[in-house]
């Protein structure tokens, strides 16, 4: 058995996912693949457009062996914890041998060397580090600067430093550094491979051809139910599942949707702000303010908005006081280097081997049923659980608006993994 790891949000599962899981195993030459997804709240700040069972569901139909879900504490957090928690989870289950990413550069040698450096942080690159931060430089572009000088002047890599503030300021390829970053951290034996984007940017919102953005399907699902463009896009299992879920009054999911629960939550706790994850430098000031003078969640970040604080790190804030996420909880997990649970959401019968095999070789706890977890046990497993039961009943509030009538309560503890024959 040759596993492969992903990591993912498909929010939802297209063509280019498809693109990429197949291509992944091809490359690797893999006989299993585990995706580790992220719930009901997403890394870009963001709520999912459906729910969890459902989107790992679209990825195990389209092929994908077992879906596990990322702790909502990783997933909702900044590239280096949202990376370090999806390859600590991986690395918990000691048989992925592989992961495979996709980035913009497409070169996993150049983004090998570059997460070595910024790992291990030689003190000729920290003394241009500290020199261009004196200058008055704001980290990422002091970071840079540094970096290149450290890779010219040790012949590191031929580029040049606009190719490499391209490569460090490109979506992917910081998210991919970052894997590389935790593997070497953790003294990992799971190799890093990527595979270059194809036809269209990350952030597009254009549908051009068979293959495009998440985003761009988003924003088509957000305009209008033009199910006759999405099926162009996406796998026939997206598409029928899509087509099911609306049918059936489930709509997608949008941040807006949370926007008056989350002016009520920073009314209630405005004394309290601070409290809350990645709330530094005052912002707390600026976030009460704007909640009197917006009326929708777009208003509400652009307002927000500053040098400092980029429109997904706000959304990230945000994210993080709807959920009640607080510093001393990031603090808590931050350093740990095994996930004490997996969380399985969809699975095949190569899920199944999967399965097996890590039970053969790792003591972490699989969860199949939450109503059998006893969230007293252990004090990290508990924090980590606490905040993913949290996250899909918030999301819930809104998921099933319109079908009230099969909302049981907190449907962590009703809903079983999905098995996919």
């Amino acid at each position: 058995m040759k596993v492969l790891g992903l990591i993912v949000e498909y929010n939802p599962f297209h063509n280019g996912h498809l693109y990429h899981f197949l291509e992944s195993k091809k490359i690797t030459n893999s006989t299993h693949t585990i995706a580790i997804m992220s719930g009901h709240f997403l890394q870009r700040g963001e709520p999912a457009l459906f729910d969890k069972w459902t989107r790992a569901k679209m990825a195990v139909k389209s092929g994908i062996d077992l879906v596990i879900e990322l702790p909502t504490l990783y997933s909702t957090q900044s590239a280096e914890f949202f990376s370090h928690g999806a390859i600590n989870t991986l690395n918990s289950t000691n048989i992925v041998d592989s992961i495979c990413f996709g980035s913009e550069i497409g070169n996993i040698d150049i983004l090998y060397k570059i997460s070595k450096i910024l790992v291990n942080e030689p003190i000729e690159f920290k003394k241009h580090l500290k020199n261009y931060l004196n200058k008055g430089l704001l980290f990422p572009s002091a970071r840079s600067k540094s970096l290149f000088d450290y890779i010219k002047n040790n012949s590191i890599l031929n580029i040049n430093e606009d190719t490499l503030s391209k490569i460090l300021n490109s979506s992917n390829n910081i998210l991919g550094i970052e894997y590389i970053k935790s593997i070497i951290k953790l003294k990992s034996s799971i190799k890093p491979y990527t595979i270059k984007r194809i036809k269209s940017e990350y952030n597009s919102t254009n549908i051009e051809n068979d293959i495009c953005s998440a985003t761009a399907i988003r924003e088509l699902l957000k305009s209008n139910f033009n199910l006759d463009i999405l099926n162009k896009v996406v796998p026939k299992a997206t598409y029928s599942l899509i087509n099911f879920q609306t049918k059936n009054n489930f709509n997608p999911v949008f941040s807006d949707c949370f926007y008056q629960l989350i002016q009520g939550i920073i009314l209630r706790e405005e004394k309290n702000i601070n409290y809350y994850f990645e709330v530094n430098e005052g912002i707390e000031n600026k976030i009460v303010n704007s909640i009197f003078n917006t009326s929708s969640f777009e208003e509400l970040i652009l307002n927000i908005k500053s040098k400092r604080y980029t429109l997904t790190k706000i959304k990230r804030i945000l994210t993080n006081i709807l959920l009640g996420i607080k510093k001393e909880d990031i603090l808590t997990i931050k350093d740990i280097d095994t996930v004490p649970y997996i969380r399985i959401l969809a699975f095949n019968d190569k899920g199944r081997e999967i399965i097996k095999n890590i039970k053969q070789n790792s003591n972490i706890k699989i969860i199949n049923k939450l109503s059998n977890v006893n969230l007293k046990e252990d004090r990290i497993l508990n924090l980590f659980l606490k905040y993913d039961i949290k996250a899909t009943n918030l999301y819930n509030l809104i998921y099933y608006n319109k079908r009230k009538d099969l909302l049981k309560g907190a449907m962590d503890y009703y809903i079983s993994p999905i098995y996919i024959k």
